[in-house]
């Protein structure tokens, strides 16, 4: 089985591609912000989160806008939060890529922004960065709901520089002329893997 990890900075496309990856091309992917958002209505975790940060929960839920501004504001908050979940993540990112692995699936995408930052590129084969001018990400970032500049700067400023990401994948697609020449990249790199 070939791991290929998917990833970019937030903005760049590389969500857009691997949603195309799993619906039009049947590929297996591992979405690391999907699995978040799952676990954050695990009652297990988010007992904890409650624990943790009981300023962001409103009843028996969390009030992720609150939570996303707490870390804005103390970004040292960030690290409290990542503990509690990235051990389900990474029990979450076994489970897939063993069941893949009895299911003899010959390629399977790991979907993570913070691969390096994090280095979850030694689980994988094959990196592939989806880039696109800063400009461009800025723009995409801003059209979010909720979304500030000032909040966009937070989460930017915890990601390597495109450059840099560069530098280290084994593949770069650009996603910034339109999904169907991003996604014309994608096939040809998944072709030339499998064969």
């Amino acid at each position: 089985m070939i791991v290929v990890g998917v990833t970019g900075s937030m903005g760049s496309g590389k969500s857009s591609l691997t949603y195309r990856a799993k619906r039009l091309a049947k590929v297996p992917v591992w979405d690391a912000d999907l699995e978040v958002k799952n676990l954050y209505t695990c009652p297990a975790i988010l007992k904890k989160i409650a624990h943790a940060f009981p300023d962001c929960m409103s009843r028996s839920s969390l009030d992720r806008s609150r939570l996303r501004h707490l870390i804005a504001e103390k970004p040292e908050e960030l690290e409290k939060l990542e503990n509690i979940l990235y051990p389900a993540l990474a029990v979450s990112r076994q489970q897939f890529l063993s069941k893949n692995q009895r299911l003899r699936t010959p390629l399977v995408l790991l979907d993570i922004p913070l691969l390096f930052e994090k280095n979850l590129d030694i689980l994988c084969d094959f990196v592939v960065l989806v880039r696109c001018p800063d400009w461009l990400i800025h723009q995409r970032i801003l059209r979010r709901p909720g979304m500030t500049f000032s909040f966009m700067q937070s989460i930017l400023s915890r990601q390597l520089s495109q450059n840099n990401k560069a530098t280290r994948a084994d593949f770069i697609i650009d996603s910034g002329i339109g999904h169907h020449h991003t996604w014309s990249q994608f096939q040809k790199l998944m072709e030339s893997l499998v064969s």
